[in-house]
């Protein structure tokens, strides 16, 4: 193959589609452009070749490795992007809430299971009977 010729050269690939998202790894990259499509927003993982190849991806992509799109599609996919995070976000926080607590008893050592709404308070061991304290709930 000669260097010289037009073979090879991608014409139909833009190179100035907006950046909507950026990632860290060219995973996150490939599964976020992916979550787009699975939305009918055509996603293109911008430099996934050149960071593909290297230890360290940011030396090609310093800023992250862009996921981009169409311009008409950009406030779209930024849009639904946005609102998956804050899903996300939201999910933690209420599975946070409910999720049950484990405290270990001072006294003998065992552990035992309330529930959140326990939270913070003193409750009865349930093997020894002892006042046993129940943290706060984790947060991630």
């Amino acid at each position: 193959m000669t260097f010289g010729s037009d073979e090879g050269i991608l014409d139909d690939m833009p190179r100035d589609l907006p950046c909507v998202y950026r990632a860290g790894s060219l995973g996150e990259a490939d599964i976020v452009a992916a979550w787009l499509e699975e939305k009918s927003i055509p996603a293109f993982v911008k430099d996934a070749a050149a960071a593909q190849g290297l230890a360290t991806p940011f030396i090609a992509a310093p800023k992250g490795i862009e996921v981009c799109v169409a311009p008409d599609r950009a406030d779209e996919a930024r849009s639904l992007l946005s609102r998956h995070r804050a899903e996300l976000r939201q999910g933690k926080s209420a599975s946070n809430a409910d999720a049950p607590i484990t405290a270990v008893c001072e006294d003998c050592s065992k552990a035992s299971t309330f529930p959140a709404s326990q939270a913070r308070t003193v409750q009865t061991c349930p093997w020894c009977k002892a006042y046993i304290d129940v943290p706060a709930a984790r947060r991630n």
